[in-house]
Formats: C-alpha cells, sequence, structure tokens
C-alpha cells in the first residue's frame, strides 16, 4: 500500500520532480524512519520493476527517471484520468454558452472517467493525498450541477428529475441540486411538490443546523411560484 500510495504523490505531480524530503514526510507522517531514504529507494525500485513489466525497461526508466533531489513521473497526452477530466471540464466551460449540447456531452464523458472515490485505497494515507483526494469530489460534484445546468438550459426537465432526485440524496446539502430539482420540477407542472420538498428541506435546516436556506435557493422557489400565478392569471 506504500508504494501505491507513492506512485500516487507522484502522479498527482506527474512531470515535476518531487523532492525525497517531501516523499519521506508524507508517507512517514508519524515519524520518519532511521532508514527513510534507504526505505523510499526500495519502494521507487519496486515501482520501477512494476512499471518495466508494463512498458520495458527502457521506458520504465523513462517515465520513472530520478535525481539527486528527488523523483518524478511521466505521463503521456490522455494517459491520466485526471488530467482528461480536467480538460474535458475547461472545453466544456468555453463552449457551454455557445453550443450547450456539446458542451454536456464533454461533461458526461468527463464524468464516465470516474470509476470511485478518488484515491480512495490511498487518501488516508498521507495528508498530501487526502487533501488532493477531497479536491477532486468537489471538482466532481461540481461537474455534476455544471452538467445538470446545461441539460435544464435545454428544457430536459423532466429527465433530468429522476438523476436529481438520487444526487439530492447522495448530496443533502449541496443547495445548488435542490435548486436544479426544484426548478426540474417546477419545470414540469409539479409545483406543488416543488414547494413541498423546499419546505421539508427548510425545516430540515432550521432543525440540524439552526440555519435557513440561503436566499438564492429561496428565490428561486419564490420566482417559481411566481410564475405558476402569472401563468394563471
Amino acid at each position: 500500500m506504500q508504494r501505491r500510495a507513492l506512485f500516487a504523490l507522484l502522479l498527482l505531480n506527474a512531470g515535476k520532480t518531487v523532492s525525497c524530503e517531501q516523499l519521506i514526510s508524507e508517507l512517514w507522517p508519524s515519524g520518519v524512519p532511521s532508514c527513510g531514504s534507504n526505505a523510499l529507494q526500495a519502494h521507487m525500485t519496486r515501482l520501477r520493476r512494476d512499471l518495466e513489466r508494463c512498458f520495458g525497461v527502457e521506458e520504465a526508466a523513462t517515465r520513472l527517471p530520478s535525481s539527486r533531489t528527488g523523483y518524478s513521473v511521466h505521463v503521456g497526452p490522455g494517459e491520466l484520468d485526471l488530467e482528461v477530466f480536467n480538460t474535458l471540464r475547461s472545453e466544456a466551460r468555453a463552449i457551454s454558452e455557445s453550443d450547450p449540447a456539446a458542451a454536456a456531452e464533454m461533461l458526461r464523458q468527463a464524468l464516465a472517467l470516474w470509476r470511485g472515490p478518488a484515491l480512495y485505497d490511498v487518501r488516508d494515507r498521507t495528508s498530501c493525498l487526502y487533501a488532493a483526494a477531497m479536491q477532486e469530489e468537489e471538482h466532481y460534484a461540481l461537474t455534476l450541477e455544471e452538467l445538470v445546468e446545461l441539460e435544464l438550459r435545454q428544457g430536459n426537465h423532466e429527465r433530468m428529475i429522476g438523476w436529481l432526485k438520487a444526487l439530492t440524496e447522495r448530496y443533502p446539502y449541496r443547495e445548488k441540486l435542490l435548486e436544479q430539482l426544484i426548478v426540474a420540477l417546477g419545470g414540469t407542472g409539479r409545483k406543488v411538490e416543488a414547494a413541498d420538498l423546499f419546505r421539508r428541506m427548510r425545516s430540515e435546516m432550521v432543525e440540524q443546523f439552526g440555519v435557513d436556506p440561503s436566499v438564492r435557493l429561496s428565490k428561486a422557489v419564490q420566482s417559481m411560484l411566481e410564475d405558476d400565478l402569472a401563468t394563471e392569471k
């Protein structure tokens, strides 16, 4: 497991040299062993052998070079899912106004790269890996919200309701998803259900945390109900 954590630390800094001191302090946070440098070298030797089985001796040496100050790992374009995920997100944002359908497809491709929690088997090994995992989990949730927003802009309210109900159960305190579910329900004429959802959510927030929903969420509900009254008139 230590070797997997080491590889994860290097991949998070792909193309950059990570100092031996930083790697040792991350891998042995409770205290550096007297043979810390030797232990790190031993892990790197085993890691290089793992890569040799995948790529051959010469390419493994190229992908996992070492220097006097530290170690690095080199990956090719499209080989690291995290890089592809962030690239797709950036490209989707760039065209979200001009071509929301294409942007939504890019975000679906980005989300499909995820096969479970970020760094799930090593995230608790070091503070750096834990922080990186939490950051990427947040990026994942933001991407979900961005995809839903694009779908709603295209009028796909009905298609989003079931998915949004599942997402709000998974992320009960992400107000953006709750807002989007209320908008989707309102967009399909289910405004009583949307208002009831807001009331229940508000009651839970006040009871559990002593706070009211954000002004933005309250305005989303108010706007939906005002639109309904305007239509009746």
